[in-house]
């Protein structure tokens, strides 16, 4: 098979970047060569598919050594903010799965922990949510979205966009699996500590608000500042997010399932429709292990209700960093992805 691109994934051994080898492992149009993590090794060791001995898995102290067309970074946000200038100065393509190059006007101490020290890359890096971002431009770096920050942004965007709601009193209540956090070792993650639990955390503090925050403002023009919790399920992946707001006067459910229909309504990677007639899309299981994302509302009276579903490690992380890749490449949108099914 002729390959157009060749890609590097550096993390290939975090979860993230194992879903990322697998899907480039498939794809009809990029050739994945290199994967990098502390310490090299192979990745047929933790993926089945035969292409997968073919991948050189090296040290990321050997990665100074190899340029491929695009990098995938999908490394903690200090690891991304010292690699993507070396890698760029290489006039690679980054797509940086971290939270390192995603917030323009917020603090990165206050939400990060740490100074941030390339803000001509911050300022140029150009923010990849499918389907809001435009036609492939000229950004060398793609900040890809925050997991949470997907799933909540993808719902409230249209509804946004559309003027279907209020601003005041908008409340989030968002639940994650465990992969969420990594691969690293921690107490919080251990199985004990998490079975049978649904916890909340980073209460009032979640890194993903501002992100949220900017993300709408960037793609709707509309402030908004939301209650926002976010739990751990005592499951290994999918996001489910509960948004709950008020209609503006006037506004119906017609008019919010004609928002999610005009905007995502053919769209491979979506499924929309209200709670009672699809409440299938309320399942975890039919969303995890694939690209899309499941949007259900209902209202009673001027109340709204909206659950936004999706896998945390692909559209929140793999496939939407593949998404942005294609786009970068001038393929659909979907290319490579459509094949995922859920894993029930």
């Amino acid at each position: 098979m002729l390959h157009n691109y060749t890609a590097s994934i550096v993390g290939a051994r975090g979860y993230s970047g194992l879903e990322l080898a697998k899907i480039l492992l498939n794809h009809p149009q990029v050739q994945l060569t290199h994967g990098f993590a502390t310490s090299a090794f192979s990745l047929s060791d933790y993926i089945s598919h035969p292409k997968a001995k073919t991948v050189s898995c090296l040290s990321e102290s050997d990665l100074d050594l190899h340029k491929t067309d695009i990098v995938f970074l999908a490394t903690p946000a200090e690891v991304s903010l010292k690699l993507a200038p070396k890698l760029l100065s290489k006039n690679c393509k980054v797509i940086d799965l971290s939270g390192a190059f995603r917030l323009k006007n917020s603090d990165y101490k206050k939400w990060y922990g740490f100074e941030h020290s390339e803000n001509h890359w911050l300022k140029n890096s150009e923010y990849g949510l499918h389907p809001w971002t435009g036609p492939a431009g000229k950004a060398q770096l793609v900040a890809n979205p925050g997991c949470y920050a997907s799933a909540i942004s993808l719902a409230l965007i249209p509804l946004l966009k559309e003027n279907l709601i209020s601003t005041d009193n908008i409340v989030i209540d968002a639940k994650s699996g465990t992969s969420g956090g990594g691969k690293k070792a921690a107490e919080n993650l251990l199985f004990t500590e998490v079975e049978g639990e649904c916890l909340p955390y980073k209460v009032g503090k979640h890194q993903h608000l501002p992100e949220i925050q900017e993300c709408v403002k960037l793609f709707t023009g509309v402030d908004i500042d939301p209650h926002l919790t976010t739990s751990l399920l005592p499951v290994r992946r999918g996001i489910t997010a509960g948004i709950y707001a008020n209609l503006q006067e006037g506004m119906t459910l017609a008019h919010v399932d004609a928002a999610f229909n005009k905007h995502y309504g053919g769209n491979s990677l979506f499924e929309v429709g209200t709670v009672s007639a699809r409440p299938q899309l309320l399942s975890l299981k039919r969303v995890v292990g694939t690209a899309k994302t499941h949007i259900a509302y209902e209202v009673q009276g001027q109340k709204l209700f909206v659950f936004s579903l999706i896998d945390n490690l692909l559209k929140g992380a793999a496939s939407q960093a593949v998404e942005n890749m294609n786009r970068i490449c001038d393929f659909k949108a979907d290319t490579g992805l459509t094949s995922l099914e859920a894993i029930l």
